[in-house]
């Protein structure tokens, strides 16, 4: 094994600077800019957050999604009371991935699809909130 020394270490450290440097940053937000959101999942949970995301004045939650049909109107009536705009009701949670004006995707699904969910919105450039625990079983871990 050899030794470091410091004209190696200020050699590698300024190489690597240099490519943070040049990696393209995410977009920043002015304190007036609101975050645009989709919610995956309106059971209580994911209701109560739908509901919490769109009373924050720097928020604004465009999407709503359920597998089940029947929690869309409530939740959809929760949020436009909160925010005052109506969001888009989807059962299909790719059309929240595809739209490009949304920032972040709340995962707010039973445990087996945390993971997937998670993993195909941070695939699709999404920032995702997703409460514990963030897998199913270990091999999804």
């Amino acid at each position: 094994m050899s030794s470091l020394n410091r004209r190696d270490f200020l050699r590698s450290s300024i190489g690597i600077a240099a490519t943070i440097a040049v990696l393209p940053q995410r977009r920043a937000y002015a304190a007036n800019d609101k975050i645009i959101v989709g919610t995956m999942g309106l059971g209580g949970r994911g209701k109560f957050l739908a509901e919490s995301f769109s009373r924050r004045p720097d928020c604004e939650v465009a999407y709503l999604c359920d597998a089940d049909g029947r929690r869309l109107p409530g939740a959809k009536d929760a949020v436009t009371a909160a925010q005052g705009k109506e969001p888009k009701l989807v059962q299909d949670f790719r059309r929240i991935l595809d739209d490009k004006d949304v920032d972040v995707l709340i995962n707010a699904t039973p445990d087996h699809w945390h993971a997937l969910g998670s993993i195909m919105a941070c695939q699709a450039g999404k920032d995702v909130y997703v409460e514990k625990p963030m897998c199913h079983n270990i091999w999804e871990g």
